[in-house]
């Protein structure tokens, strides 16, 4: 049924909605347009509008409708491959599905040859893609890397983590070659660079991102990254993490150096914003890494004074971080497919001694009141808080490198439910930083990846075998 000529302006003023972000808005009016429920173009721009409310079951729906009309419509594929992709960054249990699925599609809207096309959105998504898949490479690593001897040129994983950064990089590259200002390109090439340790070109295109988009506080997700997400990659956050990656395999002079800029990058972001408690957060990891490296350990008033910066964090974060933690938790427990259950909590509870923080304030409470505030459609509510899902993980994980370096000394509980907990929220991104952090030696990394595989089921990473 073709459209008449008011509905026809109906559609336009639907996309002048959605262009212009009023995507609750824009939806409304496509949603009326279903009378054509036969219009390819009806169903894509509607299945483009909820993924950017991050419905997307709904967007997977309408846009598989407008491919099944017209299989040559490669803005639809370019739109469902995002999809896909958005998915496997927010949903766990089926990542590798997804990301099969969106590396086809974007394949699709780069017809005929993906090496000379000029449709740049669709190229930089494609290479966001591949990024996702250095990931599965990074968990291969680890694994390989608990029952192998330390032989690097045996294990397939590190033999991956290049072969899927190649790929992104090609796509990635081409997307700045046509369009040189593109600043989500280079923050996601920046990415890429930095999952393969290539901090050096990683540090360069953050520098370049920043130039470009120098208005803009809070860039991409750098695990992501989703440009319409509340939370993001923090300009300064960013370079001061590079900066410490660097300290790796350097020494003398030039280690301390790389320290020094990390740690005047987090300065800088507690000028401009004195209570910023993640920057505090880090600038503490990053500082008491730096004096136990040089001194071997940690003098006492090294230790009093972290322990005190550890006590103020939670006095200043427990209603809200707590909440956040707990609602993400119960809502992944009671989805469909959930990720996470009673007894791995329970598990993670009982390597938690007496008045460890996450047993009092979050373990205990969830595992009795599981049904607490959950919303009717779980799913949906985890795909629009995926930013407080991020935010928990990387907390968790922060607070699990600060008990590690304070060892015995840890007011706050043990390293490892800390961890196990930040793993059962978001697996890839613990992965990833875990792989990266100069806090752990290799040594202890494949202590720690032994025994998230020693327990079983409840710290399985999601992809490997």
């Amino acid at each position: 049924m073709q459209m008449d000529i008011s509905d026809m302006m109906m559609a336009q003023q639907a996309e002048t909605l959605r262009l212009s972000g009023a995507y609750e808005q824009a939806i409304e009016i496509f949603e009326q347009l279903q009378m054509y429920p036969d219009n390819a173009w009806v169903n894509a721009h509607l299945g483009a509008s909820y993924y950017h409310v991050m419905d997307y079951g709904k967007a997977e729906l309408y846009l598989q409708k407008a491919i099944d009309k017209n299989d040559r419509y490669f803005w639809a594929h370019a739109q469902l491959g995002e999809t896909y992709r958005l998915r496997a960054i927010t949903e766990n249990n089926r990542r590798p599905e997804y990301v099969e699925k969106a590396i086809e599609h974007f394949r699709k809207a780069l017809h005929p040859q993906q090496e000379s096309s000029n449709y740049a959105w669709a190229l930089a998504h494609l290479g966001a893609t591949y990024r996702l898949d250095i990931t599965e490479g990074i968990i291969q690593f680890l694994n390989e890397s608990i029952s192998q001897p330390p032989n690097l040129e045996n294990y397939l994983g590190k033999e991956k983590i290049e072969q899927q950064a190649e790929e992104a990089l090609k796509c990635l590259n081409r997307a700045i070659e046509l369009m040189p200002t593109y600043a989500w390109a280079w923050g996601m090439r920046a990415t890429v660079y930095r999952l393969k340790q290539d901090y050096k070109n990683s540090f360069w295109d953050v520098e370049v991102e920043a130039v470009i988009a120098p208005s803009m506080k809070i860039m991409q997700q750098s695990s992501s990254p989703v440009p319409f997400l509340k939370s993001g990659r923090v300009n300064l956050y960013e370079h001061a993490f590079l900066s410490f990656y660097l300290t790796k395999n350097q020494s003398g002079d030039e280690k301390k150096r790389h320290y020094v800029r990390a740690i005047a990058f987090l300065q800088q972001a507690l000028i401009l914003s004195p209570g910023d408690l993640m920057a505090k957060l880090i600038l503490t990891i990053i500082e008491a890494n730096q004096k136990k490296e040089d001194g071997g350990s940690l003098k006492p008033d090294d230790i009093k004074n972290i322990q005190r910066k550890l006590e103020q964090f939670f006095e200043d974060t427990e209603v809200e971080f707590c909440q956040k933690c707990k609602n993400i938790l119960r809502h992944q427990i009671n989805i469909p497919d959930p990720s996470v259950s009673i007894e791995e909590l329970k598990l993670i509870n009982s390597h938690a001694e007496e008045g460890h923080k996450l047993k009092e304030l979050i373990l205990e409470d969830v595992i009795k009141y599981s049904k607490s505030g959950v919303e009717k459609d779980p799913q949906l509510w985890l795909w629009k808080n995926f930013e407080l899902k991020e935010m928990c993980s990387y907390i968790l994980f922060f607070l699990c490198e600060v008990s590690h370096i304070l060892a015995n000394k840890s007011n706050i509980g043990k390293a490892k439910p800390y961890l196990e907990l930040a793993v059962l929220i978001n697996p890839y991104y613990v992965t990833e930083r875990l792989y990266q952090t100069p806090v752990f030696s290799d040594k202890e990394k494949i202590e720690i990846v032994k025994e998230l595989h020693d327990d079983g089921r409840v710290l399985k990473f999601y992809g490997s075998n």
